[in-house]
Formats: C-alpha cells, sequence, structure tokens
C-alpha cells in the first residue's frame, strides 16, 4: 500500500502533543517543573496545530471534511470529538498558567488521561480486519508508546533550557522518560514482529491479466514482511530510533537538554519509519493475481 505522508505526520504529530501535554500535567499534579509549564503548553498547542495542517494536506476538497462527520462510529469523528475535548481542557488549563494560579489536581488528571485517550482513538481508527497488518492492538499500543516517549523526552529538552534547579522535577521527567521509551521500544519490537506474522494472512485470489505481461502478478506476497527488502531499511530504523530514545532518556538525568534532544530526534524519526512501515503492511485481505 502507497504511504500517506499526511497522515504519518499526523499521527506523529498527534502522538508528540498529546505526550507532551500528558506529561506536563503530570508535573502539575507533582507541582514540579513551573518554568517549564508555559513553555510546553506552548509546544504542545503549535504540535496539534501543525498536525490538523497535516490532515488538511491529505484532502482533496478539504471543504467536505465534515461531510465523514455523521457518525459516531467513525474514526475521524472520535478523533475530533477527543481533540476539542482536549482543546478545552487545555485552554482551561493555559487560564489558570497565565493567572499564575496553580493548575488543580482535577484538570491536570484530566488532561493527562484525555491525552492518551485521544492518541489511543487516533490509532484505533486504523484498526480494521480487512488489513491483517493493522488489526491488532498493538498497532494502537505503538502509537501509545511513541506519545509516552516523545512527552517526557521533550520536557527533558525543556527542563534543561528553562529549569536552573529542580531536582524532584528531574527525577519524575528522567523516570517518565526511560519508562515511556523502553516501553515504546517494547511496543515497537512487538508490532513489527506482529507484522511479520500478519502477512501470511493474504492470500492470492483471482487472477490478473495484462496483455503486455499476462503471467506477471499485482504483487510479489513476499514483500509483505517487515524483513523483505523495500521494507527492511524502514524496519531498522524504527527499531534503532526507539532503542537510542531509550539509551538517551537512561542517560539524561543529568544532561538533560543534549540527551533530551538527541532521545526527542531518534523517538521522532523512530515513529515516523515504523508509521512507513505501517502503510507498507496494509495490505488488504486478498491481494488478486
Amino acid at each position: 500500500m502507497e504511504f500517506q505522508l499526511p497522515l504519518i505526520l499526523f499521527t506523529t504529530l498527534i502522538a508528540w502533543s498529546a505526550g507532551l501535554f500528558a506529561t506536563q500535567c503530570v508535573c502539575s499534579v507533582k507541582n514540579v517543573c513551573q518554568n517549564c509549564q508555559l513553555p510546553a503548553w506552548i509546544c504542545s498547542a503549535a504540535l496539534l496545530a501543525l498536525s490538523g495542517l497535516a490532515v488538511f494536506t491529505h484532502l482533496e476538497h478539504w471543504e467536505r471534511i465534515f461531510n465523514g462527520f455523521g457518525h459516531l462510529t467513525s474514526g475521524i469523528t472520535q478523533e475530533l470529538i477527543a481533540i476539542v475535548v482536549l482543546a478545552v481542557i487545555a485552554i482551561a488549563y493555559l487560564v489558570f498558567l497565565r493567572k499564575g494560579d496553580r493548575v488543580p489536581v482535577w484538570l491536570a488528571v484530566l488532561g493527562a488521561a484525555t491525552s492518551l485517550v485521544l492518541v489511543a482513538v487516533c490509532g484505533h481508527s486504523y484498526v480494521m480486519a480487512a488489513r491483517p497488518a493493522w488489526d491488532s492492538i498493538i498497532e494502537v499500543l505503538s502509537l501509545v508508546g511513541a506519545s509516552c516517549a516523545l512527552g517526557p523526552l521533550t520536557m527533558m529538552v525543556l527542563q534543561g533550557k528553562f529549569e536552573a534547579s529542580d531536582e524532584a522535577g528531574e527525577t519524575l521527567v528522567w523516570r517518565l522518560a526511560l519508562g515511556g521509551a523502553v516501553a515504546n521500544a517494547a511496543v515497537a519490537v512487538a508490532y513489527i514482529a506482529f507484522m511479520a506474522f500478519a502477512g501470511s494472512a493474504v492470500m492470492g485470489v483471482g487472477f490478473y491479466f495484462d496483455p503486455i505481461n499476462p503471467t506477471e502478478g499485482m504483487i510479489d506476497l513476499t514483500s509483505l514482511s517487515p524483513l523483505a527488502a523495500g521494507s527492511i531499511p524502514f524496519t531498522a530504523v524504527s527499531v534503532i530510533g526507539a532503542v537510542v530514545a531509550a539509551a538517551a532518556a537512561f542517560f539524561g538525568r543529568k544532561n538533560t537538554l543534549a540527551m533530551g534532544t538527541l532521545g526527542t530526534v531518534a523517538a521522532v524519526v523512530g515513529t515516523v519509519c515504523l508509521r512507513v512501515l505501517f502503510y507498507q503492511m496494509g495490505f488488504t485481505g486478498f491481494v488478486l493475481f
């Protein structure tokens, strides 16, 4: 299946934005990283706006986008609802920040929970039985894992930039980054393994006749594997990116700016490559020959 760059960017940016907002909400509950709160909110909002632009570039007739919001069971409808709810929570969160008041614990907890729900909803929109490599909860977890890595790693960067001394904040964010990055690496490997086995569910049905190449199939079924020649580079980079992000988080407790930057870049690259692989493996259950 041809990969869709706008949707790859959309899911990556959504995971990044939600992960960062969830991280700052956790920090607010623990009353740490106060100097990072406003910069984190601005970065999260910017990433969310960029994800929206990415979606629009995917649409040939963007003015018809609301035609797709007619059913509550539709993935795009659920994504819109989750985004609107998160936007309302984020605006309320900003009001408290601008007033100089501490964000209420209930609002911070709600913001973190809604952020993770949004990422899960975005991932679930692609789960469909017709595409074996997509039909798994592991696909959803792969996007949630990216969010859990990208958010805390970005907060590490902001700590190195805006927090002069906050031992409690550094410890909390370091634990979140390490746990999230390790979980992301584990889920990425698990999803690649699932896609490798899912390729066996694709069957060649019928015949494809081309007067010029009458015996040539529409697609080589052996290519439906993360270890196929055309997929190996994306498989390797997605795993390497996730592992490097975990390593950067591990060594980032006392060098938050450098290691946070390295980890964030690695996690972004790894996530994008995993989503490219996701589309490469996204063939339907029956491929005509």
